[in-house]
């Protein structure tokens, strides 16, 4: 395959410069993957740079992500229509008396949900929402704790998504046999860096033992400097029928337990919107006609994630026909050795995560690429795949245009460029001491 060098970067530099400027995000990524449509096919890039997004659009992962996402818009829509989440807020409040204790709430919630990262940031968000905006918390620290406890928790617990997904990694890649998979996984468990830091950091910057900083201290200040007339004030004084927080709880409790028996959260997600209906329409909470009505406006409110996040997997395919994975590998392959291979590797592969918008479909790309490299070199093979989980974890966090930031934005009800501002230079704490770690451990067991 042609590949087109330093090039290749430049759609991804476009993105970041623009989206800064301009403070739209999506026009940005669209703006990027055009650049890239001119370096691969000149003047008539028009019609190849449609075909590459009818491609994304005829795709069983981008099928699935739509019916995913837009029905989990519904489910929240259909949480706060029956007062599921006022009667949750409520039962929160008794416990959340402070910005302490409301944060240390949403951290624990995020540990809670563990069997999926998407749940777990909308459960969070939707939920915690109107007890940070009462205690006059920034939503983007909502946004940051719940993007950076949701996929670190579940990249942990081997029976999540996260962890299936990566026992099914080290498998493919030869690092074990079908039946040691998770033994395996278990033995990577300690390496594990980012994910075990990212969720200390975000305790520990939820309790105010590590300080707020630049954009995120800076929001603090603002919040408080001013009356805030927001969207959670009106939502306090939203007028229901019920506030019952098991309205909430139990759908939620339905999902997590239909995606673990079957590995599929879409299941968990029909099965619960159909529960919905049983357990609402019984109570008069609303009627058969309100109740459609508030699925379909539920799943209009996630059309801006889903054009986010559309435009997210256009660029990903763009940087692959320009080889910009196989050009940032393979420049530092030259650099390698036993020692310092796992730094490098999270590194690179954060790298790539952040600038593809991709994090599962890098993990993948990266393992049968980076994993050979080790065993070439004789380094320590699973320090080196805790590396590249680690990295998928990370870009999921830092790269505020992929599905789990912006998820974590629409939650939360922030903008993603703001998510971008505040939340990343605090996630530079656990990602650069995560990279010191995988440097040391490469010296120790490397």
């Amino acid at each position: 395959m042609e590949t087109y060098g330093i090039l290749s970067l430049l759609p991804v530099t476009v993105v970041i410069v623009l989206v800064f400027f301009t403070r739209r995000t999506t026009a940005s990524l669209l703006a990027g993957t055009v650049v890239g449509a001119v370096l691969l096919y000149g003047k008539g890039f028009a019609k190849p740079w449609l075909d590459v997004v009818y491609g994304v659009m005829r795709s069983d992962l981008w099928i699935w992500l739509v019916l995913v996402c837009g029905f989990f818009g519904s489910l929240v829509a259909l949480f706060e229509a029956s007062g599921g989440i006022m009667g949750f807020t409520g039962i929160a409040a008794r416990f959340c008396k402070g910005e302490k204790r409301t944060l240390l709430g949403a951290w624990l919630l995020g540990v809670v949900i563990f069997v999926d990262d998407w749940l777990s940031i909308l459960s969070v968000g939707a939920a915690m929402r109107q007890a940070t905006d009462r205690f006059r918390i920034p939503r983007e620290m909502l946004a940051f704790l719940s993007n950076a406890t949701a996929s670190s928790i579940c990249v942990i617990v081997p029976t999540s998504t996260w962890g299936v997904f990566m026992i099914s990694q080290l498998v493919s890649t030869g690092i074990c046999p079908a039946e040691e998979g998770l033994p395996t996984f278990l033995n990577v468990l300690p390496f594990l860096f980012y994910p075990v830091l990212a969720l200390l950091c975000g305790l520990l910057f939820a309790l105010g033992v590590l300080p707020r900083f630049g954009p995120m201290k800076k929001a603090y200040a603002e919040l408080r400097s001013r009356e805030r007339e927001d969207a959670g004030s009106a939502e306090g004084e939203k007028a229901v029928k019920s506030s019952n927080a098991l309205n909430f709880i139990i759908p939620v409790a339905l999902i997590t337990a239909i995606t673990i028996a079957t590995r599929e959260i879409l299941y968990g997600t029909l099965a619960c919107l159909v529960f919905c209906a049983v357990l609402y329409l019984p109570q008069r909470l609303m009627g058969p006609g309100e109740y459609l009505n508030t699925i379909l406006s539920g799943f209009k409110d996630m059309i801006g994630v889903l054009f986010i996040v559309t435009s997210a997997f256009i660029l990903r395919d763009i940087n692959s026909l320009l080889g910009m994975p196989e050009y940032v590998i393979g420049a530092a392959k030259a650099a390698m050795s036993p020692q310092i291979l796992p730094a490098a590797a999270f590194l690179i592969v954060t790298a790539l995560g952040v600038a593809a918008g991709n994090f599962w479909g890098i993990c993948a790309i990266a393992f049968p690429v980076i994993i050979p490299i080790a065993q070439a070199l004789d380094g320590n093979l699973l320090l080196t795949a805790a590396a590249i989980i680690s990295a998928t974890a990370a870009a999921s966090h830092i790269c505020f245009y992929g599905s789990e930031s912006t998820l974590a934005c629409s939650a939360a009800q922030v903008e993603n460029v703001r998510y971008a501002q505040t939340a990343i230079p605090m996630l530079m704490v656990p990602f650069l001491l995560s990279a010191l770690c995988f440097l040391g451990a490469g010296f120790l067991f490397g």
